[in-house]
């Protein structure tokens, strides 16, 4: 009988222990929910839930902020669907930058609750941008115009920082995107195709001071200035100038009949197979712009000049004003003292 009581007593215990089990686990799922509800921070979550499903009904991406604001859009070519900028004539979209922003949607998090009080939006860079805020506004809409995204970025020293325009509450958030501040990280805006080795002559008729001639006999040889007879005191100077052309980095882009205005500068540069290619720089609200045209010295170099009117002709591209001086720089940033 003993042993009968003393088997009970253990059975006894052992369900008070389950017991006791069961409504720890409890007690912490509690603690853990009123953890978290008590702390509203500490929430982390696919910011834009469901976007893997409507994202290829996509057909155009809106970029609003002080910086750069610019349209892309889906485009038919043929029987090829394309994306191209079309505040920018159309000119096509890096498909590498497209498949980081929607990899890089579909991938943002929110790490952490933020502040609802409007008033410190600017703080972190979440103001909107259409009423004079630092935030970036991105939407992509599909063929209906209805929104598949829509959010204001503030990308931040701090961090990166998302809410929805119609919302005041702001999450801190994680994720790789693209450059969305710079019109020129979306396209591919190299001119030429042109390799520094083909050129033999580059004549340069600056904005000021007298035109110069840079020249060399042959493509293993060092550039000389051909006119005015001058010694250079640089060599790897007059080689960057002579060179400079076909190693243009645009910060922009337009349509050539769009950007009309006076001639600042022009270069000249002829390679040694005798294409000629000519290069204006042109002042236009306010900015500046280069157009290149090839030409052909000779029958056979046709299809050469082809090749690259091809790509460049059709644009006028924009420089800031460091570029527009390293294509065409006076005579007097080569050789000191010259006029």
């Amino acid at each position: 009988m003993s042993n009968d009581l003393a088997q009970r007593r253990k059975s006894r215990a052992l369900t008070y222990f389950l017991i006791a089990g069961a409504m720890a686990a409890a007690a912490a799922v509690t603690l853990g929910v009123e953890y978290r509800a008590a702390r509203p921070d500490a929430v982390s979550g696919p910011v834009l839930p469901g976007l893997s499903d409507t994202i290829a009904a996509g057909q155009r991406i809106l970029i609003t902020s002080a910086d750069a604001s610019y349209r892309i859009e889906r485009a038919q070519r043929g029987d090829q669907s394309v994306w191209v900028m079309r505040d920018r004539g159309d000119f096509p979209v890096l498909a590498t930058r497209l498949q980081q922003l929607t990899d890089g949607l579909r991938a943002l998090r929110t790490t952490r609750r933020m502040t609802n009080d409007a008033s410190k939006h600017a703080r972190l860079g979440v103001d909107d941008p259409r009423e004079g805020g630092r935030g970036v506004l991105v939407q992509i809409e599909d063929g209906r115009g209805a929104l598949l995204v829509n959010l204001i970025l503030g990308v931040e020293p701090s961090g990166l920082y998302v809410r929805r325009p119609d919302e005041a509450q702001t999450w801190a958030a994680e994720g790789d995107l693209p450059p969305l501040r710079d019109i020129a990280a979306w396209l591919d805006l190299r001119p030429l195709t042109l390799e520094p080795q083909a050129l033999a002559r580059v004549e340069v008729m600056p904005a000021e001071g007298r035109a110069y001639i840079l020249a060399r006999d042959a493509a293993d040889q060092p550039w000389r200035i051909a006119a005015p007879a001058l010694a250079p005191l640089s060599q790897s100077v007059v080689r960057a100038t002579a060179e400079r052309v076909t190693a243009l980095a645009p910060r922009d882009v337009q349509p050539a009949p769009a950007i009309q205005g006076p001639v600042r500068a022009r270069v000249r540069a002829t390679t040694f197979d005798g294409v000629m290619l000519d290069a204006e720089i042109i002042e236009a609200d306010a900015r500046l712009w280069v157009k290149l045209v090839a030409r052909a010295g000779a029958p056979e170099q046709e299809a050469a000049a082809l090749a690259l009117n091809n790509r460049a002709a059709p644009w006028a591209y924009g420089l800031n004003d460091l570029e527009a001086q390293a294509l065409a720089p006076p005579l007097s940033s080569l050789v000191p003292g010259a006029n």
